[in-house]
């Protein structure tokens, strides 16, 4: 029968984790750095200009592991799919997920998926920095075997976690400071939209409006040009009418 989970045995396994995303974020930091630096060639910071894209800041910059792995997400085609292969990138939503589960501390019990996620972070890892991989199989291995030594609460340990729990309340506000600013973007573009939509109905309508006027102008101009040929075929027709009453009274007194 397998042992309930400790707190001991959930604390090891989550500094593991930790490391395993520390082993990660220094072997592949170098690489997305040279690989950005080179798509974003002529800006000023790439991190700001991916930053950018993404919607999001860029506090912690390149050596930061949950910038990284939203980098290789979001311009895994432009940049890094011929380096890596397509049938890595479906890795990349699987560790971002396991990050934030663990930022928040709460990491499922199942070794089975843990092990799975440091998998994926070895595969991930393997192309960029192979040297490093030993090191991330000691970290599953030991995560699957724990010893006493694994376990025990050192005073290190301690502050570690305070840290991480410091870390994890910097990540909330500015979580929800970016909710908040997000949201007043939004706002501000249904506004724009309300108001584009508005100009573009007002615009419709005076086009409209310039459509009748010159329709009425084409007719009243055609009704004109008949009304001159009427009056210039009367004129003639008067003219005419002179010219044979002059001839016939010279023709009568002659």
């Amino acid at each position: 029968m397998t042992n309930p989970r400790t707190p001991d045995l959930a604390t090891s396994r989550h500094s593991q984790i930790a490391e395993a995303f520390e082993l990660f974020a220094a072997g592949m930091g170098p690489f997305v750095d040279e690989k950005m630096a080179e798509y974003f060639e002529g800006e000023v910071e790439w991190t700001e200009a991916a930053s950018n894209r993404m919607g999001r800041p860029a506090e912690h910059g390149a050596a930061d592991p949950l910038f990284q792995l939203l980098v290789l997400r979001r311009f895994w085609g432009p940049v890094f799919a011929d380096f890596f292969g397509s049938d890595l990138r479906k890795l990349i939503g699987q560790i971002i997920e396991a990050r934030n589960l663990w930022a928040h501390f709460n990491l499922p019990a199942d070794t089975a998926y843990l092990d799975r996620i440091m998998l994926s972070i070895e595969r991930l890892l393997a192309p960029v920095d192979p040297l490093n991989v030993s090191r991330m199989r000691n970290i599953r291995s030991r995560m699957k075997n724990p010893t006493t030594d694994d376990l025990e609460i050192t005073p290190r340990q301690s502050v570690d976690v305070e840290k991480l729990m410091s870390q994890l309340g910097e990540t909330e506000g500015a979580f929800q400071q970016l909710q908040t600013e997000v949201d007043d973007l939004n706002d501000q573009l249904n506004r724009s939209r309300k108001a584009a939509a508005g100009k573009q109905l007002r615009l419709t309508m005076m086009e409209h409006e310039l459509m009748e006027i010159s329709t009425r102008s084409t007719v009243l101009q055609l009704h004109l040009d008949e009304e001159r040929a009427s009056r210039y075929r009367m004129e003639l027709l008067m003219v005419g009418f002179i010219v044979g009453v002059l001839l016939l009274i010279i023709v009568m007194n002659a």
